[in-house]
């Protein structure tokens, strides 16, 4: 028969062994976004940086996705400027935030937005829809 103590100190052992094996890192998000304007809009040019990363320019044809993905130890906020191609539309907002937006993306850590004629729609995980979050 083991004595106490000795299976006292085997499961703490075990314990020990079992969370040293972990790897402790900060949640990784992914962020889609995707431009939803009407058919035959021109394309809106994106171009979104956080304290650490700036994504450069990119191009959104109608339907087209962009998406990020980092770890919040590297990033915990992302700003966007997105304009259309012909200088009509122009607005800046913050893509995610982590305090903002930990309980509001998909517990998997996927945040997906879609640009429409009307503003910018986050998909909202606790109501599984998506809802108007900006103005352009």
């Amino acid at each position: 028969m083991i004595s106490t103590k000795a299976y006292s100190l085997f499961i703490v052992s075990l314990a020990l062994a079992f969370t040293s094996s972990l790897s402790i890192t900060a949640p990784v998000f992914t962020v889609k976004i995707t431009n939803n304007l009407a058919l035959g809009s021109k394309p809106i040019i994106i171009s979104c940086i956080s304290s650490k990363f700036d994504t450069s320019s990119q191009v959104l044809f109608r339907g087209e996705p962009f998406g990020l993905m980092f770890d919040t130890d590297q990033s915990d906020k992302w700003s966007c400027d997105i304009f259309s191609s012909s200088g009509a539309k122009k607005t800046s907002f913050v893509l995610f935030d982590l305090d903002r937006d930990k309980s509001r993306c998909k517990p998997d850590g996927l945040c997906l937005w879609q640009i429409n004629p009307d503003g910018f729609y986050l998909y909202v995980a606790s109501i599984q829809k998506y809802q108007k979050q900006f103005n352009w």
